[in-house]
């Protein structure tokens, strides 16, 4: 087969260079099925597989019908002979037969590609029954991708949809990586990441920069231009990504890869080091986390604690809601791990672009202004009540603070607070020791959160800052959607003028503020945020080094001189190059990051 060479670009997301050999995979309902090229010889045979597949699944979803028939009575089994119907559709069939016989494509990608084209289409129809059959069309396609892993077991050398069967130090080449898909990956074993689809602030990106990992989005149809075994090399610096590069490339960035090694050699010295500012102001540097190993990390570049645990990766990793034991112990091990740092646990932030796949919300227009966060969970009281007694009785014998997220205004606080109460009455009465002063928080992340901090706050003991939502929100522009990229801008002066906004907030309430969005993790930024006023940072332990050695080299009074001339300009092309001018005249907070130019 002939070895196509390419440079494609995208954006980059997370920095520095890695290479390796290409794992490409697509996703069908938040499944990862490994994508790659047919020999034209494979082709029959795949079309063979796929017929099985398609007559296996229509047999199981008959039987199945007949069964329930049998239990429930046969109108409630009839959903299951309309499945066995779509099973054998002709459309649906000849729509894979093409991907797999004219572009050679394997048989379980193409099943996925057909059936997400399929609940696409059906999920932007008006009637809601219509609409609904969606969840048919994904259960069916579900069934056809069991019955292929099942002949890929069987034979050895039919590859199946097994995801994790890519080497170590592998380019994972992917369409998009959603928060619900990543529970399912070995991603310790790759390398870097591309994908299709995201941009700097996309869920992708944040896990890529958090692993420490090289990643370029916005690749357009890099998971049909980059075939599995390809060799990549991912600049996730400039943006570029090579594919198959000849041997001066090769060692170019070989070098540069060992630059870069030396470059976090030295940072590492700092791990001993406090985070103070040139003028001797204290700086408290903690760690985002969403599992244990976050807590290593953070512990390994001695966190001043954890600002944000996420507890969303605890329930994404299972098929069902995890029980207040299963809560607990997980909590348990990470605040013990920590202690006695403290440790800020966040409740279930699911909703908008937060999905799991056994608690399916209804359908809306614009799931980023759905139900999302506490508005979501105060209508879920036993997912709330469950949750928060398992935090209260980590908190027994550690510093465990309870963060709420995506709070609106006051009444949310409210009613939480009422729960809680409740909660904690219900673990007297069953003698569970807790803590009856856990510390409660609420995030600030949208525009009504912003503008009323200094109200929120008189509300809570402390405020957290997230930036990542608060400026999708301000600015009107999805962070997850590559169309209006160029309009998300954390350094458009209104979002600059609401950080300021909450800072005077908190400080009039005299509670803290900590920010903990991916705009706290860019050291470029460092110096500006501590002008605005913040004086706490939670960011990913992989940012954690370059970021305190910002803060070092920082000065307060020139940190608010930078910060006055900054909301005093008009746009984020006025701040970002402002910040550009200081750190090319050597003024700024910020070192070296270890960036290279492009090479293409």
């Amino acid at each position: 087969m002939t070895t196509t060479h390419l440079v494609v670009r995208g954006t980059a997301v997370s920095g520095g260079v890695a290479q390796g050999p290409a794992h490409v995979l697509t996703f069908t309902d938040h499944v990862p099925v490994t994508r790659r090229t047919l020999d034209p010889t494979e082709v029959q045979g795949e079309l063979d597989r796929l017929d099985r597949a398609l007559a296996q699944a229509e047999e199981d979803l008959l039987s199945l019908g007949k069964t329930m028939a049998a239990k429930v009575g046969a109108e409630d089994a009839e959903v299951f002979a309309a499945q066995a119907l779509v099973a054998r559709d002709h459309v649906l069939h000849g729509q894979i037969v093409t991907l797999v016989r004219d572009h050679h494509v394997n048989v379980e990608a193409a099943v996925a590609e057909v059936i997400d084209r399929f609940t696409k289409t059906f999920d932007q129809i008006a009637d809601p029954y219509i609409r609904e059959r969606a969840a048919d069309i994904r259960d069916v396609g579900r069934r056809v991708l069991a019955a292929l892993g099942q002949q890929a077991l069987a034979n050895a050398g039919a590859p199946g949809t097994v995801a994790n069967d890519f080497p170590d130090g592998a380019i994972l080449v992917v369409d998009e990586l959603l928060p619900s898909a990543t529970a399912s990956l070995e991603l310790g074993r790759t390398r870097a990441l591309v994908t299709d689809r995201g941009g700097k602030f996309s869920h992708t990106s944040i896990l890529a920069r958090s692993m420490r990992m090289p990643a370029v989005t916005g690749v357009q149809d890099a998971t049909l231009k980059i075939k599995n075994g390809d060799h990549v090399i991912v600049d996730g610096v400039s943006g570029v990504v090579f594919v198959n590069p000849g041997p001066s490339v090769r060692r170019e960035y070989d070098r540069l890869e060992a630059e870069l090694r030396g470059y976090r050699a030295e940072l590492e010295k700092l791990v001993e080091r406090a985070a103070v500012t040139r003028d001797g102001v204290a700086i408290t540097l903690l760690a985002n986390a969403s599992k244990l190993s976050d807590t290593e990390a953070a512990v390994l570049y001695k966190a001043d604690g954890i600002g944000l645990y996420r507890t969303e990766f605890g329930f994404a990793v299972r098929s069902a809601f995890p029980t207040e034991d299963d809560q607990y112990e997980i909590l348990k091990r990470a605040a013990d791990r920590i202690h006695p740092r403290k440790i800020v646990v966040r409740l279930l932030d699911v909703g908008g672009d937060k999905e799991l796949s056994y608690f399916p919300l209804p359908v809306s227009r614009n799931p980023s202004l759905g139900q999302r966060g506490m508005r979501l969970l105060l209508q879920q009281p036993d997912i709330l009540r469950t949750q928060l007694r398992a935090f209260l009785r980590v908190s027994a014998d550690r510093a465990v603070s309870i963060l709420l997220p995506m709070v609106g205004g006051v009444d949310e606080i409210r009613a939480t607070r009422v729960v809680l109460n409740e909660v904690m009455e219900e673990l007297t009465r069953e003698g569970k020791p807790f803590n009856p002063q856990v510390p409660l928080g609420a995030m600030v992340e949208v525009p009504a959160a912003a503008v009323m901090a200094a109200v929120l706050a008189r509300e809570v003991d402390f405020l957290s800052l997230g930036t990542n939502d608060l400026v999708q929100y301000v600015l009107a522009a999805d962070r997850e959607d590559d169309t209006v990229a160029s309009y998300y801008r954390p350094l458009h002066p209104a979002v600059l003028h609401l950080i300021r906004s909450v800072c005077d907030g908190a400080g009039q309430a005299s509670r803290p503020l900590t920010i903990c969005g991916e705009m706290a993790g860019d050291p470029a930024n460092t110096e500006l945020l501590l002008g605005l006023g913040l004086r706490e940072f939670s960011v990913a332990p992989g940012e954690m080094l370059e970021v305190k050695d910002a803060i070092r080299k920082a000065d307060l009074g020139q940190a608010r001189a930078l910060a006055d001339e900054a909301l005093g300009l008009a746009s984020a092309d006025e701040v970002e190059t402002l910040l550009a001018r200081r750190r090319a005249t050597g003024t700024a907070a910020g070192g070296s990051t270890g960036t290279t130019a492009p090479l293409a």
